[in-house]
């Protein structure tokens, strides 16, 4: 989740390309978010196998969910949302991945593991963790802080306040484009379940939601320009976004905070679509990225959380120990994963969520 725009206009072409081609034995497909896995990372796994990784992306969890649900697609293995996981699972859009032939697995982080399987069962056997990280906020503390001198910077109620959220609307709103997500913020911020699917909770979801969006400027899901160009001085954002102006500009007065009501840890997941037609190539790639230095690879290029405790003795880089990118327990224990929602459920959000942006 994920996006770097700039970076990924250079390696999307495969867009263009038949799917076709996906036949070819000496490629493998990917299906990815824009700007997520590094290009030297593919290009070694070419060098070590011979075999050619063709790179298509999206930018979008829905399209990405909708082009798996169609099947078709000629990918051989893709890079999914968590929340969209349990319903390509149950439409049998994605197949069992076979674990003996990604022997690199067994170095997964067995905690956060723990912590996706209880929420999402779904995913056992169908999804891998390949990046993790959180939904929270990003500030400019000086624009926030001359236009709320007691703001609650560690707080949801920095937007979710509509009184907040009217005197930084001058300076630039932004909220990423997920609904799921989004939603299960607001709840926290009510004090109330943030995986509660019922209809009273999420009717005050809405209505913190409604509240706020006369003063929202975007819902977008690439907020990483936005961001370092410094175009808005508040956003819900994901720490991919979120952190990239503190740790890719050391004199930014951007900050990003995990809320202390709590906020929604989120993985990106491995699978294999179900008309996958080279599943030797892609638990090869699967295997090949999630070698630890691989996986720092992967930190250093995305700011997202990986799924490799040993890939930490291969950054050096002391801006990479902080605690909203290592996940320690202590932040751990505040964070949630957003229960999936069925096709009916989700089309339901999805309506809502399509009216509050236009006004209605």
């Amino acid at each position: 989740m994920r996006l770097k725009p700039l970076i990924a206009a250079a390696i999307t072409s495969a867009s263009l390309l038949p799917l076709t081609a996906a036949a070819d034995p000496g490629q493998v497909w990917l299906y990815n978010w824009s700007g997520y896995i590094d290009p030297d990372t593919l290009a070694g796994f070419q060098d070590a196998t011979g075999t050619a990784v063709v790179l298509d992306t999206y930018g979008d969890a829905d399209e990405a969910e909708a082009r798996l649900l169609a099947r078709g697609t000629g990918y051989d293995l893709a890079i999914v949302a968590s929340e969209t996981v349990g319903r390509l699972a149950d439409a049998r859009a994605i197949r069992e991945f076979s674990l003996a032939d990604v022997p690199n697995a067994a170095a997964l982080d067995p905690e956060l593991m723990q912590i996706l399987l209880t929420t999402l069962p779904q995913a056992e056997g169908y999804a891998l963790p390949y990046l993790w990280g959180t939904t929270g906020l990003a500030f400019d503390r000086a624009a926030v802080q001359e236009r709320l001198p007691d703001a609650p910077l560690d707080s949801w109620a920095l937007v979710f306040d509509p009184e907040n959220a009217r005197k930084l609307a001058d300076c630039g709103i932004s909220i990423v484009n997920s609904v799921e997500e989004v939603l299960a913020a607001a709840l926290a911020y009510l004090d109330l379940d943030p995986q509660s699917q019922s209809e009273q909770d999420l009717e005050a979801a809405f209505g913190v939601l409604s509240a706020i969006a006369p003063y929202v400027r975007s819902y977008d899901s690439y907020q990483y320009d936005a961001l370092m160009d410094g175009e808005i001085c508040l956003a819900i954002a994901w720490s991919t976004a979120g952190l990239a102006p503190q740790m890719e500009d050391e004199n930014s007065s951007y900050q990003y905070v995990i809320p202390r009501e709590g906020s929604n840890l989120w993985a990106d997941l491995f699978v294999v679509p179900s008309d996958a037609s080279d599943l030797e190539g892609a638990h090869q790639l699967v295997n090949h990225i999630l070698q630890p230095s691989e996986m720092a690879r992967a930190t250093l290029f995305s700011n997202a959380t990986n799924s490799v405790p040993a890939e930490r003795q291969e950054i050096s880089d002391p801006g990479y120990s902080i605690p909203a990118l290592t996940l320690p327990p202590a932040v751990r224990d505040s964070l949630f994963v957003v229960k999936p929602r069925n096709g009916a459920e989700k089309r339901m959000l999805d309506r809502r969520w399509r009216l509050l942006q236009i006004g209605l």
